[in-house]
């Protein structure tokens, strides 16, 4: 047959024809080149392919996908979290001393914004004074307007003259009940600058005539009114002459879970998580 007598029509059927004859020769020859290919180069080509479907996936799926992809899981240290608690809970601790004086009686924290603080009691009785002053976490010094305990608590009640002070925040205060044993805890004492040691809970409060008094932990302190917070920040003991005569490293509670606490109402913390 002569190629130049055919018409146009049989022109088209017969390239169709040798292209796909000639698609089908490269397929088998691709194949075969494949299969002989040493392993490196088909891995090469499946990541090529997996990193193609991974950028394009997300993009398919609509903005809920888009959304989902950019979530981020934030993972803090206890050393991280523990810093950040102890600059927190320095912002409400007070060191309590006679009216003009410089030697340390006791030290004591800040519950709420009107200057409410605890304190040790033994210790304000026992410095035979009228009178106190506070000396704030940034060096400021205020009076103490009033001072009052319950005859059965360990723990003082004072009032802060903070009324146009900044240079404090208060700390919360957690729930005695809520702990477990082995949670991570932190000691913030010291007579001077503050002093900050770290342990855990050794034993719960034991209650005695339906409220709990003391919490034994690992780590001890000989200031009055040195605070036991959580890794958290929460306040949840206070050493105490009560507490100093079982051991030093028992502290009173700042609350307890139910009956006559320790300590009046304020802000509470979750005291419950575990390092």
């Amino acid at each position: 047959m002569d190629i130049e007598q055919l018409t146009k029509h049989q022109i088209i059927l017969l390239t169709l024809l040798v292209s796909f004859m000639t698609s089908i020769a490269t397929g088998i020859v691709t194949v075969s080149l494949m299969d002989q290919a040493p392993p490196g180069v088909t891995k090469v080509v499946n990541q090529i392919v997996e990193h193609t479907v991974e950028t394009v996936a997300p993009q398919t799926q609509g903005a809920a996908a888009a959304t989902a992809a950019t979530q981020k899981t934030v993972v803090v240290k206890d050393d991280d979290l523990a810093a950040q608690s102890i600059a927190s809970a320095q912002k409400a601790i007070i060191r309590i001393t006679k009216a003009g004086g410089k030697d340390l009686i006791a030290r004591g924290v800040i519950i709420d914004q009107k200057g409410t603080a605890l304190t040790d009691a033994a210790a304000l009785a026992a410095s035979g004074a009228d009178s106190f002053d506070a000396i704030l976490s940034d060096g400021e010094r205020v009076p103490i307007s009033a001072v009052s305990n319950a005859t059965t608590s360990p723990i003082a009640t004072v009032s802060v003259a903070v009324s146009t002070s900044t240079g404090f925040s208060p700390a919360s205060l957690g729930k005695a009940s809520d702990l477990k044993l082995g949670q991570s805890v932190i000691r913030i004492g010291g007579v001077g600058a503050d002093t900050v040691g770290t342990g855990v809970v050794a034993s719960l409060p034991v209650e005695s005539d339906g409220s709990q008094t003391k919490i034994e932990s690992s780590v001890s302190s000989a200031t009055p009114g040195s605070i036991l917070i959580t890794l958290f920040g929460a306040v949840v003991g206070l050493t105490t002459g009560e507490s100093s005569l079982t051991g030093d490293d028992f502290y009173s509670t700042v609350i307890s879970s139910g009956g006559a606490g320790s300590a009046p109402a304020a802000t509470r913390a979750d005291t419950s998580v575990q390092s």
